[in-house]
């Protein structure tokens, strides 16, 4: 493997588990907000009335998964390439 493709490739791994952090906290701190509880198992929020709730932020969302995704994967790769001197 290419040296060099290494801090990317850690930088993307990176993000994609920023991400999925990110969108667990979206989605379960939305579902509390309409005062369900979230069920882990089937990533559904239950209402009280015993209707499943689908969330409203989805386009908010995946604009900030994608700024969250590209920031973080750069900041990481960069920072291992300063860390490690390597160059690009």
């Amino acid at each position: 493997m290419n040296r060099t493709l290494l801090p990317t490739l850690i930088g993307v791994f990176t993000s994609l588990f920023a991400i999925w952090s990110l969108h667990t906290f979206l989605m379960v701190d939305d579902c509390l907000d309409q005062s369900g509880s979230f069920d882990y198992s089937t990533g559904k929020c239950l209402l009280e009335n015993g209707q499943t709730y689908d969330s409203s932020i989805a386009t908010m969302a995946l604009v900030l998964y994608f700024v969250v995704g590209f920031g973080v994967s750069f900041f990481v790769s960069n920072g291992i390439r300063k860390l490690f001197k390597m160059k690009r």
